[in-house]
């Protein structure tokens, strides 16, 4: 199988709301600076572009996007060569409504690139 023969699920989600019941890999963006408390994003969403260029203005956010990307793509790697269809990759904030839902489209994008096919779904705002 090759990477156009399987599938990268990434999901946004809510700390407040559980973990997600399925998911290969978890990653927690509540460390990064949280749009939340602005008042004019917080009504916003992770999809609204002021709310992706407030998140990643911060050298830790784009820090973390970069060190998230080299540990999913190894993980990716190896899984390429297992026979599994489909790897689910999960991103949680506290609300899951701004960061990780930024943090997911950020990865589909790059993944995108990279040949992948790629779903995305935001659990919290979807």
């Amino acid at each position: 199988m090759d990477k156009k023969e399987k599938e990268v699920e990434l999901l946004s989600f809510g700390y407040l709301y559980g973990l997600p019941e399925q998911a290969d890999m978890v990653l927690d963006v509540r460390g990064l600076k949280n749009p939340f408390y602005e008042p004019r994003l917080k009504a916003l969403t992770g999809r609204d572009k002021a709310v992706q260029d407030y998140i990643f203005a911060f050298p830790e956010s784009r820090d973390y996007l970069e060190k998230a990307m080299a540990l999913v793509e190894l993980h990716l790697q190896l899984w390429e060569k297992g026979h599994y269809p489909t790897v689910r990759i999960a991103v949680g904030c506290t609300g899951g409504r701004h960061r990780s839902v930024a943090m997911v489209l950020a990865m589909a994008q790059r993944l995108e690139a990279g040949g992948w096919r790629v779903t995305v779904r935001h659990r919290q705002i979807d």
